[in-house]
């Protein structure tokens, strides 16, 4: 047996308050022989004495295990990213594009993992700063994608971009996208941007709603600093991966460029990326296979 991953954290569903898959997950565990700690709020629910606090997760656990959808592996992974841990990714939600083990398989998936049966799928995360004059006002970081979006009044936002210190753009749109890799098969995807390999050591920029022909989507070095000035709008709002988000004003500057830490997923070794894309998007689907 594989003396790896000894003590196993294991995250749900931030809203659920079904624990029961929590529970059958951690008796596999200790079944073969792990130590397993759960959130405070997941182990009192089930009666447990394992409940720990997200700093003394991330400082005791040797692997995070995330029972949920690709929103929930989103939102853990960000917070938890700084403590350099590795992930694994269980189906329980729709698509399952993160989270690509199906809870239907997670028995014999998981038994392959901790018996060292795996590769290891690193991804890098996106930083923003927002700066009101010298001040920052906001600070965040995201898996998928950093978005500023127009508000509810609906008017476009405008906005000049620079990178790498050199000015690249002004435009006039409904929001602006900068993409990971990962992110490139999420929003960036349906605003018209390319998929990206995960691997890939790069970002994605893509407007949103263009009032020109000309702003198309873009693909920039990894390393890149990204400044984007807001020259005018009537409202608009800075997003997270769609979850965590703050007001945007006129004159602030969003400086958004990869962070510190990365995350790792790890798969089985009968993990097939393009498998995924054909499976979850359809891509490259003939309707003549039947």
């Amino acid at each position: 047996m594989s003396v790896e991953f000894q003590t196993v954290a294991v995250f749900g569903k931030r809203d659920s308050t079904d624990f029961a898959p929590l529970k059958q997950l951690r008796d596999f565990l200790i079944r073969h022989g792990r130590n397993v700690i759960l959130e405070k709020r997941a182990a009192e629910a089930l009666g447990l004495d394992c409940g720990r606090t997200l700093e003394e997760i991330g400082t005791q656990a040797d692997l995070f295990i995330i029972y949920g959808g690709d929103g929930t592996f989103l939102g853990i992974s960000r917070r938890m990213a700084k403590y350099e841990v590795p992930f694994i990714g269980i189906n329980a939600g729709r698509l399952g594009f993160i989270t690509d083990i199906p809870s239907e398989r997670m028995g014999n998936e998981l038994s392959e993992i901790l018996n060292g049966h795996y590769y290891t799928d690193s991804r890098t995360l996106l930083e923003c700063i927002q700066m009101r004059g010298d001040k920052e006002v906001y600070r965040n970081v995201a898996l998928n994608e950093v978005v500023i979006s127009r508000g509810v009044s609906g008017g476009m936002v405008e906005c000049s971009v620079i990178v790498n210190r050199l000015q690249m753009c002004s435009m006039h749109a409904d929001g602006l996208i900068v993409s990971t890799p990962t992110g490139s098969t999420a929003y960036a995807l349906s605003a018209g941007g390319p998929m990206i390999y995960p691997s890939v050591p790069c970002m994605l920029m893509i407007p949103v709603a263009p009032h020109t022909l000309s702003n198309r989507p873009i693909v920039l070095p990894e390393s890149s600093l990204i400044e984007i000035c807001v020259t005018q709008i009537r409202d608009a709002i800075l997003y997270f991966d769609m979850q965590d988000q703050n007001e945007v004003l006129i004159n602030d500057v969003l400086k958004i460029s990869p962070y510190k830490h990365t995350i790792k997923i790890l798969h089985p070794t009968s993990h097939n990326y393009f498998d995924t894309l054909n499976q979850k998007l359809h891509w490259n689907y003939n309707p003549t296979d039947r």
